[in-house]
């Protein structure tokens, strides 16, 4: 069994390019990793660990000097690589000498970071498009959550919350009456949740004008470790709008900072009044508040957790199937990377 919470053989949203300045670092904790994010003057990004080899300083604390991070220290430059480019009064580099990098991807609107020793594995990216398609409207956020990346993974696969704790915002009719359908198809969990005539939820009264009976539907795709893509839509009870068709998805990325917190990078884009700031307004003021109300949720849930009793667990529903799949799933793959890193040190 592995020792490890984390998947390291996978890309993790590490932030957004628009934190990633010119000349001013990034740092950020990643699976309890400290990492430094640089772009440098050619605007191509990297990604070292936030310790200098020289004498563990952190390298956030420096600027970038062209394409390369200066240590704020000593003023000692690494490349992109990890190689070290320059060491004051032109001294020699000692062999080996570098620090650790990470492959970067810029894609999707998001900086991906790859944390295994394995070539990091492009196909392994989510389809996350919807950011940064121009045939779509995107309003990305971000929340800083006290708790296990698992928990908002459970939370945001399991619905049926949304009538108790966003009753202003995402509730509405039929969600607890109607069972989650979930199909698990090899690492991935495919799931959906078709409603018909029930009554409105507030986002929809407000963004689409739905007043009355509607047909609703949640269909989500879980990509391990921890990104989540959902289909959000609704029509008129018994109207031609295909089922399926998004009025918005939501995209869901869950970074583990440690063991007890995250970096939550999330987007709702929308295929329709791309080009209308009142509606991208009123989706940021209704997700920000939903989010906020899971954060504080989730975050009281890891202190309980932490705090309880010895042999107390969960209790699983049908509702929490996709939840639990998901936790089955990454049990499985951490596991079996595991098992892959003994092999690897026995040769």
């Amino acid at each position: 069994m592995s020792a490890s919470p984390f998947l390291r053989n996978q890309w993790y949203v590490a932030a957004v390019p628009s934190e990633v300045a010119t000349a001013k670092p990034l740092r950020r904790t990643i699976c309890n990793e400290p990492i430094v994010l640089f772009r440098g003057e050619d605007g191509i990004v990297g990604a070292l660990t936030d310790r200098c080899p020289h004498r563990m300083a952190p390298l956030s604390s420096g600027e970038v000097n062209g394409d390369t991070m200066q240590c704020g220290y000593h003023g000692i430059r690494f490349n992109r690589d990890g190689s070290c480019a320059h060491v004051p009064g032109d001294l020699p580099a000692p062999r080996n000498f570098r620090a650790r990098s990470f492959p970067v991807v810029e894609k999707h609107g998001f900086i991906f970071l790859w944390m295994g020793d394995k070539a990091a594995d492009p196909a392994l990216i989510p389809d996350f498009h919807e950011n940064d398609d121009p045939a779509w409207a995107s309003v990305p956020g971000y929340l800083h959550i006290a708790c296990n990346y698992e928990l908002m993974v459970d939370n945001i696969l399991d619905l049926t919350h949304v009538v108790f704790v966003h009753k202003t915002t995402l509730a509405g009719g039929g969600v607890t009456e109607t069972p989650l359908q979930v199909e698990v198809e090899g690492d991935r969990i495919v799931a959906k949740r078709i409603m018909h005539n029930v009554d409105t939820a507030p986002i929809y009264r407000a963004a689409r004008g739905l007043n009355g009976k509607i047909d609703r539907w949640q269909m989500f795709e879980y990509q391990p470790p921890m990104y989540v893509r959902i289909v959000l839509g609704a029509r008129e009870a018994g109207s031609d709008t295909p089922i399926g068709e998004p009025v918005h998805v939501v995209l869901n990325s869950f970074t583990p900072e440690t063991d007890k917190s995250i970096h939550y990078f999330w987007t709702t884009a929308r295929p329709w009044a791309i080009d209308d700031p009142k509606v991208s307004q009123l989706y940021r003021e209704m997700i920000d508040l939903a989010f906020a109300e899971d954060a504080a949720i989730v975050a009281q849930q890891q202190v309980y957790l932490d705090t309880a009793p010895p042999g107390a667990g969960f209790v699983n529903f049908p509702f929490d199937r996709a939840g639990q799949s998901a936790r089955r799933i990454v049990r499985r793959l951490l596991d079996e990377e595991a098992a892959e890193g003994a092999r690897t040190a026995a040769e």
